[in-house]
């Protein structure tokens, strides 16, 4: 047996950020980024607030802020929430090979510790960068082949939790075994269903794993102790949540090779598995000129993972929407566009757009990639457009740069702040390396 997670905390406790690659440390800039922009843009939706007002109501008041809000909560009720808004819109990162939003669960739950824990911009950086790598190799144990998992198991609520405990132990500088005990606690709170999607419990999971995370690192600093084979036991994580758990995929070329390089970044609000679809529909509405009136068939091409967690073909309102490929390829051949008012309540009723999405058809292709599609339109005068897309805007073989990256930033942002402070609080994360205390610079992040 494998002893995975004695060799992902001796991993992390030995890692040092200057011996990271170049690359990998922008990455984890880009991360905290991208992560800054999903949680000023979800502050204010309804979820957020529901979610804020619970846990402020049986919070101690304290000193960790929410980000694009005003209230302040003790750090267990602040990771709670701020991984919370992060996902409302679904415009979190993606590790497309499990489906995981590494960022959400793991930045929470270290800006909350950071609020009580002094630290600079590089070691919140290369702890980030730990939490994320770490948890999607955790995830690998039950997607990399011959590893199955069940498609109902949100791989955010298994992994999230555990990469935020590595994360926070990691700031906290426990030791191996300690940091292994932090693995362990986290681990055995691993949970959730996509069932959930659609609906406000969808974003409840990167937040419960959030506060899980940091409970854990907190604990395991203490003394609290678990088995020291919780990952890789026989009644562990990999046989719990697979068939056939992969324990080598975690820590195959553990330290030359980074799944963080891998993160894909979301350029439209919805489940990323839509966005290839969304790629192909734009460049046909932009390839030939047509009235989306005289739109009579479409033709979707679709991963297996696409139609398994995407296919609503009558979303009933917004959230459902966010987890919608028809809604999206409707939305999109109509507007000519795909933001946040192509995924609102809005466009979810506008009768054009639902016109469009009874004419979606489509079929699934086991072959095709999970950053993939094909569009096939037929207009009434017999013209049939189409495109295919093999990588999405957005993912690995096409990475968004650090300028539409902070683009997407501003967009959120200027949801909640004046274009002053956006442009102050962008600047502040692109050059977050050099902060010398992220806990008292984080406050200008309060609303």
């Amino acid at each position: 047996m494998i002893p995975v997670g004695a060799e992902l905390a001796r991993f992390a406790c030995a890692s040092r950020f200057e011996d990271l690659p170049d690359a990998v440390r922008h990455e984890g800039v880009r991360a905290f980024v991208n992560w800054i922009g999903c949680a000023a843009g979800g502050a204010t939706e309804e979820s957020t607030g529901i979610g804020v007002a619970f846990v402020s109501e049986f919070s101690a008041p304290g000193e960790a802020i929410v980000v694009g809000r005003g209230e302040r909560v003790d750090i267990f009720a602040a990771a709670f929430a701020n991984g919370l808004s992060t996902s409302v819109h679904s415009y979190n990162d993606t590790h497309f090979e499990t489906v995981a939003h590494p960022t959400s669960s793991v930045a929470a739950a270290l800006l909350a510790a950071a609020s009580r824990h002094p630290v600079s911009g590089r070691d919140f950086i290369h702890a980030l960068i730990l939490g994320i790598e770490l948890q999607c190799r955790i995830g690998r144990i039950v997607t990399a082949a011959p590893a199955r998992c069940a498609i109902g198991l949100s791989m955010v609520g298994l992994v999230g939790g555990i990469g935020a405990a590595i994360a926070v132990a990691k700031l906290h500088g426990l030791d191996e075994n300690r940091m292994l005990a932090a693995i362990g606690i986290a681990a055995n709170q691993s949970g959730g269903l996509r069932e959930a999607h659609a609906t406000m419990s969808s974003h409840f999971t990167p937040a419960d794993a959030a506060r899980g995370g940091l409970v854990a690192a907190l604990l395991a600093e203490r003394g609290f102790t678990t088995a020291p084979t919780m990952l890789e036991g026989p009644k562990g994580f990999g046989v719990s949540f697979g068939e056939n758990p992969n324990y080598a995929a975690a820590v195959e070329n553990l330290g030359a090779a980074y799944e963080i390089e891998k993160l894909a970044y979301k350029p439209y609000p919805c489940g990323f598995v839509i966005h290839p679809i969304i790629d192909a529909c734009l460049a046909i509405r932009r390839g030939t000129e047509f009235d989306p009136t005289d739109i009579v068939a479409i033709d979707l091409t679709v991963s297996d993972v696409a139609a398994a967690l995407t296919s609503r073909p009558t979303p009933r309102d917004r959230r459902q929407a966010l987890v919608s490929f028809q809604h999206w390829a409707a939305a999109t051949l109509t507007r000519d566009a795909a933001g946040l008012a192509e995924g609102s309540e809005a466009a979810v009723s506008d009768p054009a757009i639902v016109r469009l999405r009874g004419m979606v058809a489509f079929t699934v292709d086991p072959a095709m990639g999970r950053e993939a599609a094909r569009v096939s339109v037929r207009l009434a005068d017999g013209r049939v457009l189409e495109n295919t897309v093999v990588h999405c805007l957005g993912s690995e073989g096409r990475p968004m740069t650090d300028a539409e990256l902070d683009e997407k930033f501003k967009g959120q942002a200027n949801l909640v702040w004046s274009p002053a402070k956006v442009d102050e609080i962008g600047a502040w994360g692109w050059s977050v390396l050099e902060e010398p205390d992220i806990g008292k610079a984080a406050l200008r992040l309060n609303a």
